[in-house]
């Protein structure tokens, strides 16, 4: 009876800070990971300039956790307010990468990037070195749903993203206001369900990763959900799926991902953009190019807007198709160069579709184009005069 009475305490206090706070109730404790976590300077992997260090996170097990991090902020004094800074989520596999913190560095923001698998960044994946107070290991796709929610990867990774952000937020040179998310392939999936916990993100952009994997036909991800008991799957959707918390996001939002992406398909993807209670904007372009790649103007260009210049971006909306007429409205301040016509005329796997590309034509109030018979899908791409495209939403065709 104790043990049921602390249980029911803790609910209740994890839907009350849910409803005081806007964020939706979930199997993590916001309120604690709101907390700023402590931090051990160390040696370890020493990267001229950078800072490393370990900050805390949640309980393993029983025993506190670690997780290894490089942070750098831009040379000289502070902005008004402090710097604007990023959180830096990796994706499967991945790590620590001070290439990234300092990419952004360039760009005038602070940043940190963090191990969310246990390692440290020496060697290369597989074969990375583990440290002893590590948590939880990345056990295929969501593989260790049999064992208790505070002993699985991605419950660890969540938390550790949030209190990378309570500990930015801690820094004296970091505005707090101004602190943002970018997150790529599992790291993107980490975003977007973040920007639905942790309101307090300034942007977030999730690369490649979104929500509704477990009904994903990419086999990195079918495979380990086809062989779930009925149990483990509907304990996947109740719990750890991006959809449940992406439409609770107050967070601005860009996501990205490649047409023809290797492992997350472009129906999820668009199924879980179309979650977003503010609009995001949207980047695709046909390529299926994935990997941890973080040199995408319209990534920093997007940050710059949010935290920086305050310049907006272009807004894209789609029209009814009127005929075989398909157009959208754009909304822009910088002057427009290209627009185009992307299709497929493929069924089946969305990875081995062929996309098209059509020139389209600018008019009074976006872009039409003439849509082919046997399109199956289509978007649109838009170029601005500083060559940054972005896209509308994907429109499956119902035939």
């Amino acid at each position: 009876m104790k043990k049921l009475l602390l249980f029911t305490l803790f609910l209740s206090a994890g839907v009350a800070h849910a409803q005081q706070t806007g964020i939706p109730a979930s199997p993590w404790n916001i309120k604690e990971l709101y907390q700023t976590p402590p931090m051990h300077e160390t040696g370890c992997c020493h990267v001229a300039g950078m800072r490393s260090f370990f900050y805390e996170g949640i309980t393993f097990k029983a025993k506190p956790t670690r997780v290894f991090a490089y942070y750098k902020a831009p040379v000289g004094t502070p902005p008004k307010g402090g710097w604007p800074a990023v959180v830096c989520a990796h994706g499967g596999g991945g790590t620590a990468f001070p290439e990234w913190v300092q990419a952004w560095v360039d760009r005038g923001y602070a940043a940190i990037a963090m191990d969310l698998e246990g390692h440290l960044p020496i060697g290369d994946f597989p074969n990375r070195e583990w440290h002893e107070q590590a948590g939880p290991p990345r056990i295929t796709s969501f593989g260790d749903i049999e064992i208790s929610d505070r002993e699985q990867w991605f419950y660890h990774a969540v938390a550790d993203v949030i209190r990378a952000n309570s500990l930015l937020r801690s820094f004296p040179e970091i505005n707090p206001e101004k602190i943002g998310l970018h997150g790529i392939s599992w790291g993107g999936v980490i975003t977007a369900a973040v920007m639905g916990l942790d309101n307090r993100f300034a942007f977030a952009v999730p690369v490649y990763g979104c929500g509704f994997l477990h009904e994903s036909t990419v086999s990195n991800f079918e495979r380990y959900f086809k062989v779930m008991t009925a149990a483990q799957l509907n304990a996947y959707k109740a719990k750890w799926d991006p959809s449940l918390y992406i439409p609770s996001s107050t967070v601005p939002s860009l996501w990205y991902i490649g047409s023809n992406d290797g492992s997350f398909s472009l129906d999820i993807w668009q199924r879980s953009v179309s979650l977003a209670k503010t609009p995001p904007l949207l980047c695709i372009p046909v390529t299926s190019e994935h990997g941890h790649i973080w040199n995408q103007p319209e990534i920093f260009a997007f940050a710059d807007m949010m935290v920086k210049d305050g310049k907006k971006m272009m807004q894209i909306t789609n029209n009814p198709i009127q005929k075989n007429i398909v157009a959208v409205e754009i909304v822009s301040e910088t002057t427009l160069s290209k627009a185009v016509l992307c299709y497929t005329a493929d069924a089946g796997v969305w990875q081995s579709r062929n996309w098209i590309q059509l020139p389209a034509q600018f008019n009074k109030n976006g872009a039409s184009a003439i849509l082919p018979a046997d399109a199956q899908a289509y978007y649109f791409n838009i170029t601005d005069a500083n060559n940054l495209r972005f896209s509308s939403a994907v429109t499956i065709i119902e035939k």
